[in-house]
């Protein structure tokens, strides 16, 4: 059997963790004003614990990264629900959704490491006299050693996935980590902090908190800053990472063209791509088909198409539907409206549904004619 269908259960360091509670759900009530924020004076103490956790070398062990990832594992499962319902109270991100492209991931995530890591971890020899005779009578080795204590900062639009993928391998490499979710989607935080208290403290901890408690958090010297977002953020922290000469990841939004060519034979299945992309999380990806460049041979087909694959998904109300997401905030629902008001493309009727504020809710909207310098093309949708 594959070493992650096992769960260890005999850790004495988290005996005080009842592993019998049944997690069912959390406070639709809970806003972002109430979840609880780290204090700020509090985090650089909380760098230093797991900087003595790298250095104290018990990430060196392949046998305690796999306990961590078992208990990671485990925080998981005794959380799951909790965690899909907080997703869908933070963005109403259909649970099935939040399950197949968020929860399932991570799972798989570390049950690859934990079947892999043995193998992934052992050097890679170079025979170095292919390349210089030289040396003819030496050998050498690439080995692969952990870079230190890094710091994951999450996005709200896949609060699962985004925020805790990287956690998985930084962990498997022997790192220790601090996480910070994003305070916009308050209820995905809060469970997640109760996923880590399943773990070693030394190894991982959680930062909540907003722009204040990040800024702090970004002015610690890690190893290595993983961060998805926008590219202004982006900007913060790879200059925060220039300052201790220290690697980071960025994985940004932009504009992601869907292109069909005049060469596609089936529109339907493109069709069916395509909407499914832009309306997965109410098109709330940063790889989500944000705009098409159609062949005119193909468009007049295509949009009839594109019509149909929506009422197909959602229907032709799909704000009664329960499995069409909401837009995260008031703020990112005013920037969207305003977009489409001052665009000077000509609008397709998709549904009967009409934009409410109070629901935060936008319906599908397909825009045609839009040249390039439109509004709709100024920034991502």
């Amino acid at each position: 059997k594959n070493e992650h269908a096992y769960v260890d259960t005999n850790s004495k360091r988290h005996a005080d963790v009842d592993t019998n509670k049944e997690h069912t759900a959390v406070s639709g009530a809970l806003g972002s004003s109430e979840l609880t924020y780290t204090p700020v004076s509090d985090i650089s103490s909380i760098f230093d614990a797991v900087r003595l956790g790298f250095t104290s070398g018990t990430q060196r062990s392949l046998s305690h990264r796999k306990q961590q990832l078992r208990q990671f594992l485990r925080g998981l499962r005794e959380e799951k629900k909790a965690l899909l319902d907080a997703v869908y109270f933070d963005i109403r991100k259909a649970r099935e959704e939040t399950e197949l492209f968020e929860y399932n991931a991570v799972e798989y995530e570390i049950g690859v490491f934990l079947d892999n890591l043995d193998a992934w971890s052992q050097p890679d020899h170079n025979p170095l006299a292919m390349q210089q005779p030289a040396f003819l009578l030496s050998r050498g080795q690439v080995r692969k050693e952990p870079r230190g204590t890094v710091v994951v900062v999450g996005a709200w639009n896949y609060p699962i996935r985004i925020l805790l993928l990287p956690v998985v391998g930084a962990l498997a490499a022997g790192n220790t980590v601090v996480m910070k979710p994003s305070e916009l989607s308050p209820h995905t935080a809060a469970v997640v902090e109760r996923v880590v208290r399943y773990m070693d403290p030394s190894v991982i901890r959680v930062v909540q908190g907003g722009v204040e408690e990040t800024t702090v958090l970004l002015k610690q010297s890690f190893d290595h800053f993983f961060y998805t977002g926008n590219g202004r953020v982006g900007k913060v922290v790879a200059r925060a990472a220039a300052e201790h000469l220290s690697g980071v990841t960025l994985e940004l939004g932009g504009k992601s063209p869907s292109i069909v060519h005049a060469d596609v034979s089936d529109l339907v299945p493109v069709a069916t791509r395509i909407m499914w992309s832009k309306l997965s999380n109410a098109g709330q990806t940063c790889v989500a088909t944000d705009y098409l460049l159609v062949h005119r041979s193909l468009k007049d087909k295509l949009v009839p198409l594109l019509v149909d694959a929506a009422h197909a998904m959602f229907g032709r109300s799909p704000q009664k539907s329960l499995d069409y997401g909401r837009i995260v905030n008031t703020r990112s629902w005013t920037r969207i409206m305003k977009l489409l008001t001052a665009t000077e493309g000509t609008f397709v009727q998709v549904t009967n549904d009409e934009a409410d504020e109070a629901d935060l809710f936008i319906p599908p909207v397909i825009v045609d004619g839009v040249r390039f310098d439109d509004a709709l093309m100024t920034e991502e949708l």
